[in-house]
């Protein structure tokens, strides 16, 4: 117990401790306050109670002693804790609580105070640990740590490249999420999440703009915004068109669009959405959750067994999974599978579950294809062993059994969008050195992906003399083609090629001809992703192809889906050409440089490729990285010399000027980057490193290549940090307002990406 001693006029003169066992015995210890050791030594010899509350059976715990107790927290000035570690200690409380997405109240749970208060009272008695207290002290922390992640983007050694998205809250709010990507002053690539802000009205691109807007401003980086990065919907381009002529009213529609950056991670999803369902995607999963939400699952099923063996193999693990009676019953199967089967060598996967497809997932329906094919033993006994069920409602229905053929066709498909999936694993990652989410990657990666689906569609060319015979026509030449052996094959230009008019409605597929073989160079590429994208050594579509065992039908299914799925690609790769960064980021990479297209864009038609790209990256680089202090320094000098002309040369003066900042610009700017072309690849992993090094010798360009490897090839964090928000918003926490969890994941992600600290901890 506390006690305040009192003199004889009633005035306080000490304070002590007191022990209330031995009061209670009439026998009242007292001990100072000065120091805790008397009384904890007290405690332990007389009545065996110690620091960590241990007790013998027969003593009452600590946590009994003190459970009626209500201690009032005293004043921090009459404390002899220092401020400096109540501080640390509050910081500390809230990030605990907004990086475990635990509610305000913890702190006020009894035990968890009693807990507190055994290592050490006085120091949690300072502390407010109450929603309210934990709620204002957030608000503190979020802007005095805002104000260092603003300090943090004003000495950015790049442009401010920003990236968004939007999503639908569990509470049913629009949210924009808002990142900063750049590289620090330390030469390091960096994301700081700047909003999770709440989209209030249409979502049209005027309104996207100005959320944008404000929040650029917010942060005051308006003079440092370089490019944007966001999915492809068409509103984007309105908001991009909207924000960037606030930003700077001047600006030309052809430079918007070359700061527009889409999403890599969304162009590579429309690609296999194409390949897996056709033209319009869209539709067919629109209709299949519009069926789902109105009950209709009969009408849902025969929707997705239209797509074949890919809709038959989504309505068998659908069945599977649609009660814990039926997943229980398919895992007994794959045991008993295991067991009969003797795997010694083998990893076991009776334990892995089958996993179904779904709309919002990236890679969805390749991993439920994947997964199938690993567990087609135990599918199948599973299938089997339903067969003798009577209800029919237990069995699988027939239309839904995968045939061998069927389970050939998944099996291709897996084959064929392995290298998507690859794709996208790798640049959604926040990867060391020069890869791994790089922009550079982008262009490289949409060449490797091109090669690939032409390798597939040459291989699965129909166009053959059997074709021919099919469509009941006699055309000799056809026939002659059709029978001679397919060329190598070539890349863009030749994409263009159309059937003749006389095949149109006609199942018959013209084969791309290729002028020679394949020239993706993956030796020029860094010696880490090398084996990622050695397309060369990667087996050609007629090594690894079951087409043979294929009947026409579902070769027919493979080559619609190899061309929608080509298609989609072309269409994006196409879509390159708007910004000349995608290109600049290749050619300003020293391991690369002008060599890698030259080589990969090698026939005469593509050398026009290598000269836009090379005439794109000098504009742009004239256009907005003029040396303008040697420019200026150069103005200056002329001016002084003509001072002293008179007031009639003034104008005279001023056309000197002008025409000498035009040809320094060019002299200077335009050399420097002839320069930097004429050099050979160079033997360098760190392309930013790299830079930083030769900034003596490329004193303009050097900005202008660390503004190119600052931009992410995807706005993934964006999809992360949504995922993070839907843990924060459980079902117990759906009134959070959108200000409140911007408060929270905001200073989460600088904590977690080591923008600020929090007491002593920082992350990475």
């Amino acid at each position: 117990m506390f006690f305040i001693e009192l003199n004889h006029q009633d005035q306080p003169i000490g304070h002590v401790w007191c022990c209330s066992r031995c009061d209670t015995k009439g026998r009242p210890e007292f001990f100072s306050i000065q120091a805790t050791s008397s009384a904890a030594d007290h405690l332990r010899k007389a009545h065996r109670i110690t620091p960590a509350s241990q007790s013998s059976p027969s003593d009452d715990s600590a946590i009994d002693l003190q459970s009626h107790a209500t201690p009032k927290r005293p004043r921090l000035d009459q404390s002899t804790i220092p401020k400096a570690k109540v501080k640390a200690v509050q910081e500390l409380s809230v990030g605990f609580v907004i990086d475990s997405d635990v509610p305000f109240t913890i702190f006020e749970h009894k035990f968890l105070k009693e807990l507190f208060y055994q290592f050490d009272h006085e120091l949690a008695l300072q502390i407010p640990w109450s929603s309210s207290s934990i709620t204002r002290e957030l608000q503190k922390i979020f802007e005095s740590k805002a104000d260092i992640i603003k300090a943090e983007l004003g000495s950015a050694l790049t442009k401010i490249h920003i990236s968004f998205d939007l999503w639908t809250s569990p509470n049913r709010l629009a949210i924009m999420a808002v990142f900063a990507h750049f590289i620090d002053k330390f030469g390091n690539q960096q994301s700081r999440l700047l909003a999770l802000r709440r989209q209030l009205g249409i979502h049209s691109g005027e309104n996207l703009a100005e959320t944008l807007f404000e929040i650029v401003q917010l942060w005051d980086i308006r003079g440092q915004v370089g490019t944007v990065i966001s999915d492809n919907v068409t509103t984007n381009d309105t908001c991009l068109s909207y924000f960037y002529r606030q930003l700077d009213p001047s600006i030309r529609p052809a430079d918007i669009k070359a700061r527009r950056m889409r999403c890599y991670g969304h162009v590579l999803n429309l690609v296999a959405r194409a390949f897996l369902f056709g033209k319009d995607a869209e539709s067919f999963e629109l209709e299949s959750d519009i069926n789902g939400m109105r009950g209709l699952q009969e009408q849902d099923l025969r929707h997705w067994r239209s797509k074949g063996p890919i809709g038959k193999l989504h309505n068998i693990v659908k069945f599977i999974r649609s009660s814990p009676q039926r997943s229980e019953y398919f895992k007994r199967i794959a045991h008993e599978q295991e067991d009969e089967g003797y795997h010694l060598c083998e990893e076991s996967t009776a334990e892995l579950e089958v996993i179904l497809n779904n709309e919002t997932r990236w890679n969805s329906t390749y991993m439920m294809i994947e997964r199938a094919l690993r567990k087609q033993t135990d599918i199948r006994a599973y299938i089997f062993a339903l067969e003798g069920e009577k209800d029919e409602e237990k069995r699988i229905p027939a239309d839904e059994i995968l045939s061998k053929e069927d389970w050939r066709v998944l099996g291709e498909v897996n084959e064929i969008l392995t290298p998507l999936y690859h794709q996208t694993m790798r640049t959604q990652g926040w990867g060391k050195g020069d890869s791994h989410g790089r922009l550079w990657e982008v262009l490289v990666g949409m060449e490797y992906l091109l090669e690939h689906f032409e390798d597939w569609k040459g291989f699965y060319n129909e166009f053959t003399t059997e074709t021919i015979r099919a469509t009941n026509l006699n055309d000799p030449e056809l026939i002659g083609r059709a029978s001679a052996p397919l060329r190598g094959t070539n890349i863009r230009p030749a994409r263009s090629r159309r059937r003749p008019a006389r095949f149109d409605g006609e199942e018959v597929y013209v084969s791309q001809q290729r002028s020679q073989a394949p020239t993706f160079t993956v030796a020029a590429l860094p010696e880490h992703s090398q084996a990622e994208y050695a397309a060369l050594d990667k087996p050609p579509a007629s090594k690894i192809s079951q087409k043979s065992s294929l009947p026409a039908d579902h070769r027919a299914y493979i080559r619609a889906s190899i061309n929608n799925g080509w298609k989609k690609l072309d269409e994006y790769y196409s879509k390159l050409r708007e910004s000349p960064l995608f290109a600049a980021a290749v050619i300003l990479h020293p391991r690369f440089g002008i060599s890698w297209l030259e080589a990969t864009w090698a026939t005469e038609e593509q050398l026009a490729w290598v000269r836009d790209a090379k005439a794109g990256i000098k504009d742009y680089f004239a256009r907005w990285y003029q040396s303008n202090q040697r420019t200026d320094d150069l103005q200056s000098k002329s001016a002084s010399s003509l001072t002293n002309r008179g007031k009639e040369d003034d104008h005279y003066t001023q056309w000197i000027n002008s025409r000498t900042k035009k040809a320094f610009a060019t002299s200077s700017s335009v050399s420097e980057m002839d320069k930097y072309l004429r050099l050979e690849p160079q033997d360098t992993q760190e392309p930013i490193q790299w830079w930083r090094d030769h900034k003596p010798s490329f004193p303009v360009l050097s900005s202008f290549a660390l503004d190119v490897f600052a931009i992410p090839a995807m706005a993934t964090d964006c999809e992360r940090q949504f995922s993070l928000a839907k843990l924060t918003l459980t079902s117990q926490r759906l009134a959070m307002g959108a200000d409140t969890l911007e408060r929270v994941h905001c200073p989460r992600n600088w904590v977690r990406h080591g923008g600020v600290k929090l007491g002593s901890w920082v992350g990475n």
